[in-house]
């Protein structure tokens, strides 16, 4: 069985990190996604999607520890730069 290794994604960020995170949790919600966060840290669970992020400074940087075996790596960053912009 191959183990999937964690993927790092670095989101420059455009808005306010307490913005974001409101856009963030109703989208989850939409889309039934787990979604815990605070302005600080977070994880994220949903349609095969597993992993966690946290900011720095004017970045948020995001760990991709579980994907579908059929979503590309490119997918995933385009489907993170939707879900927190």
């Amino acid at each position: 069985m191959h183990k999937l290794m964690a993927r790092i994604f670095q989101i420059p960020l455009k808005e306010h990190p307490e913005i974001l995170l409101n856009k963030a949790a109703r989208m989850a919600r939409e889309n039934a996604v787990h979604f815990v966060a605070d302005q600080v840290e977070g994880h994220f669970a949903g349609k095969g999607l597993e992993g966690s992020y946290r900011f720095e400074g004017d970045m948020l940087v995001v760990s991709v520890s579980r994907k579908p075996p059929f979503v590309t790596w490119g997918m995933v960053e385009k489907m993170l730069k939707q879900f927190f912009a």
